[in-house]
């Protein structure tokens, strides 16, 4: 029977922390899970290999614990590694290379920046011709993601200049019939709808320009399947 440990620390801390002992108490005494997520959806799992603690691994693994388990965030513990052993570990041990989290990101990608020699280990175990189609289904996503970004941009900005125009010009309408006693209702009224014209016009064209975008894309791909054939 495991001994209880003196330590109070929860399941994810004493993972994190590779208190084997605590972890092995709360599993096999407390009925918890090498997969239990706390309320950030992080596991035992993600944190003994977020801290290279490969003894822990295997135990936990040895409990049933998930190799492939994701957060909220679509990450296995693959993502979370910081040394190239326990990347090697987890590899080894049936985790997968080519899943993507919610970003549309592998864990290569992920690791690229902070920590390049994992991610070019696990790039150097992917297919060229699946590592073909990973990139191409990334770039996608980045001008995808870019062109909403530019069309968000040009809605605000849009929305800026006819606030202003609106108030330059209500201003303007109210100082003049100010100074000619007209009453300034139904000028207000044809500067409004003008604005809202305007908007209505602006609307049109930026999906004239989505549709005419994804048609683009729709082409290229029918150029890339005849090509193929």
């Amino acid at each position: 029977m495991v001994q209880a440990s003196s330590s109070n620390k929860n399941l994810w801390v004493a993972a994190s922390d590779g208190d084997l002992a605590r972890v092995q108490y709360l599993i096999e005494n407390e009925g918890m899970s090498p997969n239990d997520k706390d309320s950030n959806s992080y596991t035992p799992m993600h944190a003994a290999s977020s801290y290279a603690h490969i003894e822990l691994l295997s135990y936990l693994i040895s409990k049933g614990g998930n190799i492939n388990i994701t957060d909220d965030d679509g990450e296995t513990p693959l993502f979370v590694v910081e040394n190239l052993e326990t990347a090697k570990f987890l590899i080894d041990n049936g985790a997968e290379i080519t899943l993507k989290n919610e970003e549309g990101l592998t864990a290569a990608n992920q690791l690229e920046e902070d920590h390049p020699s994992i991610s070019s280990y696990l790039n150097s175990l992917i297919p060229e011709n699946q590592q073909e189609q990973l990139n191409s289904n990334q770039q996608d996503q980045v001008e995808e993601e870019s062109e909403e970004g530019i069309n968000q941009l040009a809605l605000e900005n849009f929305t800026t200049e006819q606030s202003d125009l609106l108030m330059i010009e209500a201003e303007k309408i109210m100082k003049e019939c100010q100074e000619t006693g007209e009453e300034p209702d139904e000028r207000l009224k044809e500067l409004v709808e003008g604005i809202v014209k305007n908007g209505l016009n602006f609307g049109k064209q930026v999906q004239e320009q989505v549709t005419t975008n994804g048609n683009g894309n729709q082409n290229d791909e029918d150029n890339k399947r005849i090509r193929e054939e």
